[in-house]
């Protein structure tokens, strides 16, 4: 995780930043996928004013401020604020989860019972995807956290798959018919 702390004021402080820098830190027990936090600690007025905006996967921003008479108290406010936020988020996600599972297995009907080899398959995913070329598909693979990509290519319709090779490679696989 990236910590960004900026001070706009006076008095620079290591301890201060030491504290601050502690203090976020633990926010990662709350929510393993923090990318970055960016803290912006200012006086105004003779009060001493936190603001932390933390930057999540998928491009889910946080942001909690508080306005005290102490920083340090301050501090302490805008990570409980940010603390509280974290775990409502995670809370969302993990009931959005149960209620549309991805993985389906717990919910998928089993095909394939009476197979003699007992072997069970489940439906994973199941998504229509616009025709693309294999340029556009490795796009779609560097975007997401998939090991590979199923998509129909543009030229003449068919399924096909792209996947990460080692050395920065792309393998594409076009079944064919016999």
């Amino acid at each position: 995780m990236d910590v960004r702390i900026v001070e706009r004021y006076v008095a620079d402080s290591d301890a201060l930043k030491e504290y601050t820098h502690k203090k976020v830190e633990a926010l990662s027990r709350y929510f393993d996928k923090i990318v970055s936090l960016d803290v912006v600690m200012d006086v105004e007025r003779g009060r001493h004013l936190v603001e932390i905006v933390g930057h999540l996967v998928n491009r889910k921003t946080v942001k909690a401020e508080a306005n005290t008479e102490d920083m340090y108290a301050s501090i302490d406010e805008a990570v409980d604020k940010l603390q509280r936020q974290l775990v409502r988020y995670k809370e969302r996600l993990r009931v959005e989860r149960k209620a549309n599972p991805r993985d389906g297995q717990a919910e998928a009907p089993a095909r394939g019972d009476d197979e003699p080899s007992g072997r069970r398959i489940v439906e994973v995913d199941s998504y229509t995807r616009k025709p693309m070329t294999p340029e556009e598909a490795v796009l779609e693979l560097e975007a997401s956290n998939k090991e590979f990509v199923v998509f129909f290519h543009l030229e003449d319709d068919n399924p096909a798959v792209v996947f990460k090779r080692g050395g920065g490679e792309y393998g594409l696989i076009r079944p064919r018919r016999r």
